[in-house]
């Protein structure tokens, strides 16, 4: 049985998965509710599972951006959806300065892979101070795979 993603009933997400017959992987955008919260981008299958997300944070102030987490499940792994996630991030602050959190094994591997890609350095640190605590997310927007570069 199908659990739709946060965001969506089950009546909301029959019609958008039926309205996309030949669509596997769905970009679901979560925009932060408030100034300086988290944002967070799911890619889930037609039963609504999540099989990639990331959770990201982004300053124009401070030009900063930093990853609070990423995660893309084993069956899904080395298929680009990692470094998919990252472009749709960093889009519109390509040239902020990008950081992590120290992450899994799999992020771990992952991030170093992913600097000598798109030549940017993903180094473990903090948000910056403009970064507010929590506050939820936005409904979804359902946007199309990133291009790759």
């Amino acid at each position: 049985m199908a659990v739709p993603p946060p965001g969506f009933t089950e009546q909301l997400w029959r019609l958008t998965t039926a309205l996309r017959p030949r669509t596997t992987a769905f970009w679901l955008y979560y925009a932060p509710r408030n100034d300086g919260g988290p944002h967070q981008l799911r890619v889930c299958d037609r039963t609504g599972y999540d099989f990639a997300r990331l959770t990201w944070r982004s300053c124009a102030e401070c030009r900063r951006g930093h990853v609070m987490k990423i995660r893309v499940t084993d069956e899904w792994q080395r298929q680009g959806y990692g470094t998919l996630l990252m472009l749709r991030a960093m889009r519109g602050g390509e040239s902020y300065a990008w950081t992590t959190t120290p992450q899994f094994k799999d992020g771990q591997r992952f991030f170093p892979a992913l600097s000598a890609t798109l030549g940017t350095s993903f180094p473990v640190a903090s948000a910056c101070a403009h970064a507010a605590p929590g506050g939820g997310f936005t409904r979804p927007r359902l946007e199309g795979r990133p291009d790759a570069r």
